[in-house]
């Protein structure tokens, strides 16, 4: 590393940057820091790693289509292996020696190849192998790993890692009482910067929708999981003055369902995937999500109320359930207390501002930059 910036931090070389195409959350992420890296770190050439490519050619899609079937399928089981490694620290070790072993032998020569100064990893299986790889003696470089979801689940957390960015305060305590020992910190949110506040009636009128109205965004992420349709259609029983904007991501068969709604022509929108999610969220009131990753972390840093509806399983519900203790969203378990939750909201404009006051406390108390700066600094400790 060199040391060039005026307060004698260290600037990387090269930073690398371990994420995994599955779902969009972890490339989100990533992209997120990337976008910090060259504020914190000029000159710095960023390189990323897929984890699931280093495997091998095939991996990638077969990883992501036994991901979606869990989730759309078998929710039950996902939920009960997720559960069973906070209950069981011997399954949680197995898991982890298992995947670390596995991942870190093969991502080992991809990293010695690209030779980084700095590793930066928003992806738990990445996470495992660059434990595996500081373990075994075979990474020397500064690696921190982020939790880009609001519960840190314990198969994010190792202790062989430098330093684990949380995203509150409660998930420090969470992460800090899953794995003793860990250093652990309350960092920025990892969101790129297009995400925050606008003003709201200049991204309706942008998008062609009507101003008056209540509006809701429905996103549930870039699979489109979950109860949608039902979700929607509680969202359109509220009121006749609350339209929808839903973003179904890659689910076509989502997409071309809500599409054929033509008596709710005009107070539902149906997009497919887009690069528009900052303002579509600007353009929004309240952010209705179902599984607390990247999307909420987004509609924190817009400044909008955020509703968790059916939480999907595992890592959904435990997100969902820590952001609502912590005061940064409303549950909805049901499509009738969705209706009644948006109609609250939408007749009391005190209480979603309340909400949105404290998304944007979360969203502005610290920098990515900082937490750059603190993982770069270990290289010289």
């Amino acid at each position: 590393m060199r040391s060039t910036t005026k307060n004698s931090s260290p600037v990387p070389r090269r930073a690398l940057i371990v994420s995994a195409d599955i779902g969009a959350g972890h490339n989100s992420a990533g992209r997120a820091l990337e976008e910090a890296m060259g504020r914190a770190w000029p000159g710095c050439q960023v390189r990323w790693l897929d984890t699931l490519a280093a495997v091998g050619p095939g991996f990638g899609p077969l990883a992501r289509a036994f991901y979606v079937s869990q989730i759309r399928h078998t929710p039950q089981m996902y939920e009960f292996f997720f559960s069973a490694m906070w209950r069981h620290r011997w399954y949680l070790e197995s898991v982890r020696r298992g995947l670390g072993s596995w991942f870190g032998r093969r991502m080992g020569p991809r990293i010695r190849a690209l030779d980084p100064d700095v590793i930066v990893s928003t992806y738990p299986l990445g996470s495992a192998g660059l434990s595996w790889l500081r373990r075994h003696g075979k990474l020397a470089v500064p690696a921190g790993a982020w939790v880009p979801a609001f519960c840190p689940h314990p198969s994010w957390l190792y202790r062989d890692l430098d330093i684990t960015f949380v995203m509150h305060p409660a998930a420090a305590v969470a992460a800090a009482k899953a794995e003793p020992g860990l250093r652990v910190a309350v960092g920025a949110l990892p969101v790129r910067d297009a995400f925050a506040p606008q003003e709201r009636t200049v991204a309706r009128a942008r998008l062609g929708l009507e101003t008056g109205r209540f509006t809701v965004a429905l996103c549930p992420g870039s699979l489109g999981f979950g109860g949608m349709g039902r979700a929607a259609q509680a969202l359109l029983d509220a009121g006749g003055d609350v339209q929808v904007l839903m973003l179904c991501g890659r689910n076509k068969r989502l997409r071309r369902e809500l599409a054929g709604r033509g008596r709710h022509r005009g107070r539902l929108r149906v997009f497919g995937w887009t690069q528009d999610m900052p303002g579509l969220m600007a353009a929004s009131d309240v952010v209705v999500g179902n599984a607390g990753g990247a999307t909420g972390l987004e509609a924190l840093a817009s400044g909008r109320p955020v509703i968790m509806f059916e939480p999907i399983a595992g890592h959904g519900r435990a997100n969902a359930e820590l952001m609502a203790d912590s005061g940064l969203a409303l549950l909805a378990w049901s499509p009738a207390e969705l209706s009644r939750t948006v109609r609250r909201l939408a007749s009391n404009p005190g209480a979603a501002s309340e909400l949105s006051a404290l998304a944007l406390a979360r969203a502005t108390s610290r920098r990515r930059e900082e937490d750059l700066a603190d993982l770069a600094a270990m290289a010289v400790q």
